[in-house]
């Protein structure tokens, strides 16, 4: 059987033994790991934006690929469906992780210790931390 062949073969146990019963339980692994990660991260990062849209882009990634693959493996879709989601999936992931995000953490980093160096810098000073005492006004009244 030529190589190519195998796109076009259902994606069951009998035509593909060694990986279909890895794929379907390490789909389902990732997929519950995922919502876990989410739901705890959500809680511990919820004042920190980049990293909550980071944490949903990865959570919906999951879902879509994990999902599709368990799909394919219950229906038996063809190996053709099946590698793409395998490969576009994990691309997906190294782009979120790695391209997309970073530059944008970067950014949110340098804005949060410009906003620590200004608070910083408005409470260095000894006059900004003594209280100034009233003005006691005269008693003499003004005509």
């Amino acid at each position: 059987m030529a190589p190519w062949e195998y796109l076009f073969i259902g994606f069951s146990k009998t035509n593909f033994n060694p990986i279909f019963d890895i794929t379907w339980m390490f789909a389902v692994a990732m997929l519950v790991t995922s919502i876990i990660f989410y739901n705890f991260q959500g809680r511990r990062l919820r004042n920190y934006a980049v990293f909550l849209d980071l944490n949903e882009w990865l959570l919906w990634t999951s879902i879509g690929t994990f999902s599709l693959l368990l799909m394919y493996a219950v229906f038996g879709f063809d190996f053709l469906f099946v590698l793409p989601t395998m490969v576009g999936g994990a691309l997906l992931f190294l782009w979120i992780r790695f391209l997309h995000f970073p530059p944008l953490i970067q950014a949110y980093e340098e804005r949060l210790a410009r906003q620590r160096y200004f608070q910083r810098s408005k409470t260095a000073h000894p006059e900004a931390t003594i209280r100034k005492r009233p003005v006691a006004s005269s008693k003499r009244r003004r005509r």
